[in-house]
């Protein structure tokens, strides 16, 4: 398997999660589901690290987060990343990896291992500006199907 080199500056911005195995996008309660990578000053040698807040919709039409921090590891092949919460979930952390992107990093499936209240699985994810582009969408489509990752609401 080919390893990618996804850096923090690659990841920047937001993305729209269109398929995904993860129980939490399944479903009607939690919608418009997003992923917003900042990239980080710093944290420590050669550290890569950038801040993660994952934002959905509640069936109420609240807009709720999720914040953490991710640090590369870049001791691992590939583009491993170490997610770790913020304020009430800074006890929690989880590993996960860009598996592939799609041409101008317009789509990317990220897989996450299993952690203390997650199961493993893959979320494919599309650039927020490139959303409406039907080309992307199909080949992020595509990329679900690959995955094991069903499109989600």
């Amino acid at each position: 398997m080919e390893h990618l080199d996804v850096t923090p500056d690659r990841l920047a911005g937001t993305w729209h999660i269109v398929c995904s195995s993860f129980p939490m996008w399944q479903g009607d309660r939690r919608t418009d589901a997003t992923f917003t990578y900042r990239p980080l000053p710093g944290g420590g040698p050669g550290a890569q690290r950038m801040s993660d807040d994952v934002g959905y919709r509640t069936r109420s039409g609240r807009r709720r987060h999720i914040r953490g921090v991710d640090t590369r590891l870049t001791e691992q092949p590939g583009t491993v990343y170490r997610w770790r919460g913020r304020g009430v979930l800074a006890a929690l952390s989880s590993r996960w990896e860009v598996r592939e992107t799609g041409p101008d990093d317009a789509w990317a499936v990220i897989v996450f291992s299993r952690s203390l209240v997650t199961p493993a699985g893959a979320d494919v994810v599309v650039r927020a500006d490139r959303l409406g582009d039907p080309a992307v969408l199909e080949a992020a489509l595509e990329a679900g199907v690959r995955h094991g990752a069903p499109r989600v609401v």
